[in-house]
């Protein structure tokens, strides 16, 4: 290197400034500078995740109470019993998954699979929400229960069968870094 010459630079020049990232190399990524490199989105994500199932639900009642008009005019207490049962059954998703968000650890995996799967229920609830704003009462119902029926025979087991796949597999790899076999537990 030439006196007063800048070592950044000279370094660049002497890589030839055309190197590959690691991973476009076929080199897996060290899951610790990407574990660094998300730590920020990691910690929003924790801090404002338990808010999606209670936002879902406040938006659930909202849909039910606006199709349902449960206190218009007269009281009716059998009606508005109905109404009061039915949006409860809709939100028991949404209530499963506040619960076990507040049971299990911040950021683990049950945490972020009752995340997505309340964000994934929320999502197509609210679409069918606003599908079902214009229609009548009769097809509200229908619609309803069709979504929950997505929502909790569908999307829970699948979410269940996603997370512990991901259990399986982070579990092999860290046992194959440390070199242990699986019967050498």
């Amino acid at each position: 290197m030439s006196k007063g010459a800048d070592p950044v630079i000279d370094a660049a020049v002497a890589d030839g400034g055309d190197r590959r990232p690691d991973w476009l190399a076929g080199k897996r990524p060290d899951l610790a500078e990407v574990a660094e490199q998300t730590r920020g989105f990691r910690r929003l994500i924790s801090r404002i995740g338990t808010a999606c199932p209670v936002l879902f639900s406040v938006a659930t009642v909202a849909v039910s109470s606006a199709i349902g008009q449960p206190l218009r005019g007269g009281v009716d207490l059998g009606e508005l019993g109905l109404w009061t049962l039915g949006t409860l059954v809709l939100l028991a998703p949404f209530a499963v998954a506040l619960a076990v968000m507040l049971k299990a650890r911040r950021g683990g995996l049950a945490w972020t699979t009752a995340l997505v799967y309340s964000v994934i229920a929320g999502t197509i609830g609210l679409f069918v929400d606003v599908s079902v704003l214009g229609t009548d009462a009769q097809s509200a119902s229908l619609s309803f229960i069709s979504v929950l029926i997505v929502q909790l025979v569908v999307l829970a087991p699948v979410c269940a069968a996603v997370a512990f796949l991901v259990r399986i597999v982070s579990d092999s790899t860290r046992l194959r870094a440390t070199g242990k076999n699986f019967d050498n537990r």
